[in-house]
């Protein structure tokens, strides 16, 4: 599994590359992706002091995790890729 961390409110073409076994983690500004974008190529999470933030709601698709889970899901990728524009 590989991580792909988003930062910003668009959608890099880097996205391409994900596939369903990755995990794609929304970060900062990146959580308005979940006010337009409905449709994954693979499982999402988002921070929940970056929604909270925010104050966007999240949908039940997409997992909330607090920073200890962040840091045991970068553990677990087997390579993580930040995509800050």
């Amino acid at each position: 599994m590989r991580l792909f961390q988003i930062h910003l409110a668009n959608m890099p073409a880097l996205l391409t590359l994900v596939e369903p076994e990755d995990m794609l983690l929304l970060r900062r500004d990146a959580v308005y992706l979940l006010l337009r974008q409905s449709k994954w190529p693979c499982q999402v999470s988002v921070l929940q002091k970056d929604l909270q933030q925010r104050g966007i709601s999240c949908p039940s698709s997409v997992s909330v995790i607090d920073d200890t889970q962040w840091v045991e899901l970068t553990l677990q990728a087997s390579q993580v890729i930040t995509c800050s524009d």
